[in-house]
């Protein structure tokens, strides 16, 4: 829109720069989000802890708390003891919070968080075989039937991490 072709060009400048304003105001706002992540364990606002602030404006941060949401929902479903756990998760959770002002503290933490908590899964699945196997032999089967019971239990947890498929159409 020209002021030329206007009557009132006073408001033809005040609307674009207006335009401009809003423009300069959209990018901003924009470039601040871009900066921005979000974390699976905690909402980022303006009440989040001074560590939860360094994992929401760090993109690999947050992916580690993804990783790390991920980790602890496998250990806890494989614990004979989930409360423990959660006991675990807790306590550690406190000790950053107090401890990491900084992205170095928060990364280490991350990373060695996820790995007490992958551990802890591989020795609960290593328990649980432990456990059937021990159970096998309780049963004194003879060693077909020990091996068939062992190949029911591979099928069945095959099955069970299979996706179901969608019914085909009619």
């Amino acid at each position: 829109m020209s002021t030329s072709n206007t009557a009132f060009p006073f408001i033809t400048r005040l609307f674009a720069t207006r335009s401009k304003l809003v423009s300069i105001c959209a990018f901003a706002a924009c470039a601040t989000f871009a900066g921005t992540a979000s974390a699976a364990s905690f909402h980022c606002t303006s009440k989040a802890s001074a560590s939860e602030k360094i994992v929401c404006q760090d993109p690999q941060l947050s992916s580690l708390d993804d990783q790390l949401a991920a980790s602890y929902q496998r250990a806890v479903a494989a614990s004979l003891d989930p409360r423990s756990v959660e006991s675990a998760r807790i306590e550690q959770w406190r000790w950053r919070q107090r401890n990491c002002t900084d992205k170095a503290c928060v990364l280490s933490w991350y990373q060695r968080r996820i790995a007490e908590l992958d551990a802890d899964y591989g020795q609960a699945k290593q328990a649980q075989h432990d456990a059937f196997e021990a159970s096998l032999t309780e049963q004194k089967l003879a060693p077909t039937a020990a091996d068939a019971v062992r190949q029911m239990k591979s099928d069945s947890l095959v099955a069970a991490a299979a996706p179901v498929a969608a019914p085909a159409p009619k």
